[in-house]
């Protein structure tokens, strides 16, 4: 049965993909991230459909304010960016690596990513930068503050990636992701394809997206501010939990 539901699924997301890959390169800009709505509404529609092939469900809680804001969310598989960027309308920074997947790199490129290498301290001086440059434009940026993938407890939250809302005055937009499936985490060094098969075999796939109460920056340091930021995803991540608890409780008694 999973065979076959990865095949059918295969069959519908590679005209997907191409589909996607004429977008954008012939909608989407290619030097900078996508701000209008038509732009942004390409990118979405695009997305969700593509989750929609892959079984994956995005149940969002809560609103997004208007305006530029430094989105930071905890981060657990590849499929976060199919579950955050419809939602928040943000350009992401992501791992250098991913510039260099086969597709997916050339896509979210297009969709705003600033791909970022973590050995060098030139790159996150760049990267900074280029934060600073997106918030003081009206843009919204995501980045993922853990630096890595993760299945288990939560991480510590980098300071460094806040600098950019604290040279603004951005505020931040903490985000929560719950997966429902444990297939979706992306580590143990699994690659790309390997993962992608995994995720085709399940039935469904469940992402709670929590949009939790900005904070405001003010005069704070950046370590402050990301101490702030972790402990309010961390709250929000073990409500879910516990709330997993009470109804996995009761429906086994």
């Amino acid at each position: 049965m999973r065979l076959l539901r990865r095949l059918s699924r295969l069959i519908r997301l590679i005209p997907h993909i191409a589909v996607g890959l004429w977008q954008a390169a012939t909608i989407l800009p290619h030097d900078r991230p996508p701000r209008s709505r038509r732009e942004w509404e390409t990118v979405r529609r695009w997305i969700y459909r593509a989750l929609e092939i892959v079984g994956v469900e995005v149940r969002v809680h809560g609103e997004l304010p208007d305006g530029p804001a430094l989105v930071v969310s905890n981060h657990i598989s590849w499929l976060d960016l199919g579950a955050l960027i419809p939602v928040v309308d943000a350009g992401f920074i992501g791992k250098s690596e991913l510039e260099h997947w086969p597709v997916l790199g050339f896509l979210i490129a297009r969709g705003g990513t600033v791909f970022i290498d973590r050995r060098g301290n030139d790159s996150a001086a760049r990267i900074t930068r280029e934060m600073i440059r997106r918030l003081e434009q009206g843009d919204r940026v995501a980045v993922f503050p853990e630096g890595m993938t993760n299945r288990g407890p939560m991480r510590r939250f980098h300071p460094r990636l806040f600098e950019a809302a604290r040279a603004t005055g951005a505020p931040i937009q903490p985000v929560a992701l719950h997966y429902d499936n444990d297939v979706a985490p992306f580590v143990d060094h699994i690659g790309f394809v390997p993962h992608l098969w995994r995720v085709l075999g399940e039935r469904r796939i469940t992402v709670d997206v929590w949009l939790l109460p900005p904070i405001v920056t003010g005069d704070r340091d950046r370590r402050s501010i990301a101490r702030s930021a972790e402990e309010a995803v961390r709250k929000q991540l073990a409500a879910a939990t516990a709330e997993e608890s009470v109804v996995g409780g009761s429906v086994s008694g």
